[in-house]
């Protein structure tokens, strides 16, 4: 049987507004047993639409902080899910690991657009370090589908704030089949991770997955992200009272408790001007894989 190859072409421009506002919470299904003292806030978009923001809040699952859930959004016709568990720590590298998904359940082909952000504590007054994994998954149906993003924008970004650091399967981008089974792209930056320079942070992080999809099928964003800095330039939160830097034994204190220490490496360097700077180049492949039926949705919820 036949699957199409990975296509790329310049498809021309599109403008897709995305306003960081409150919009109709839709049927979000928050999961149980919710830590107050860790939040993500996730904005989803469909077509350049006014957003819905979603409030997710972290459960410690394990030792591990885990955000977990599903919107159902029964007007627009689809489903976003996601699961991801986290260390928001940096002094032994921040981590985020897990994955969103989005299932087109509508006739039409739309644009969706997912934010989502995480707030770190401690911040990184100075240059902060990223790096990190991105797979990409098209499930598609009997009649095979498609994934695509144009010129100027990218499947996936980082931002550190406000601030883009990087982005990965930037536009023209298009990948997908003629029927069903699965098409998949990786990509990587940063490595040895973290290894890509980047602003101070303020406040946290943001990912975001941005594409177009066809009816019936579904896309999965698999993030492996890790954040770090010079442990000088550690700051706890500024909205706990005052900054506290790191190591002041009179005033110091934790804001979150996010369990052991994560899984990254460290930061090389120990200069007060930020880490080494090691940028590691993309590295993109994308493969097809066949499937005698189609995969059902994954949605992530507890």
């Amino acid at each position: 049987m036949n699957v199409n190859s990975i296509i790329s072409s310049v498809l021309g421009s599109l403008a897709v507004s995305f306003v960081t506002v409150a919009g109709a919470p839709g049927d979000t299904k928050p999961p149980g047993g919710t830590n107050e003292s860790a939040t993500v806030i996730i904005d989803v978009s469909i077509d350049g639409e006014q957003p819905r923001r979603i409030t997710s809040k972290g459960v410690m699952d394990g030792g591990v902080l885990r955000f977990a859930g599903e919107h159902v959004d029964s007007n627009r016709e689809f489903t976003l899910a996601w699961n991801w568990s986290a260390d928001l720590d940096p002094m032994k590298n921040a981590r985020l690991d897990g994955e969103a998904s989005v299932w087109n359940e509508s006739g039409d082909r739309h644009i969706y657009k997912v934010q989502a952000m995480f707030k770190l504590d401690p911040v990184i007054m100075n240059a902060s370090a990223v790096g990190g994994s991105v797979r990409v998954t098209l499930n598609m149906n009997a009649g095979g589908g498609t994934l695509d993003v144009l010129s100027g924008e990218s499947v996936w970004s980082v931002l550190i704030d406000d601030d883009l650091v990087k982005r990965l399967h930037p536009g023209p981008f298009m990948m997908g089949g003629t029927e069903s089974g699965s098409a998949v792209a990786d990509a990587n930056f940063g490595a040895p991770y973290p290894g890509l320079v980047a602003p101070s942070i303020e406040e946290g992080f943001r990912i975001q997955h941005h594409c177009r999809v066809t009816s019936g099928d579904q896309v999965v964003f698999a993030t492996d992200l890790i954040i770090g800095g010079d442990p000088s330039d550690f700051i706890r939160r500024r909205d706990v009272q005052r900054p506290v830097r790191i190591g002041d034994t009179s005033l110091e204190r934790r804001v979150i408790q996010l369990g052991p220490a994560s899984r990254g490496r460290p930061v090389s360097g120990s200069r007060r001007g930020g880490v080494r700077k090691i940028v590691g180049s993309a590295d993109r492949g994308v493969q097809i894989k066949k499937t005698t039926k189609r995969n059902q949705p994954t949605t992530s919820q507890k």
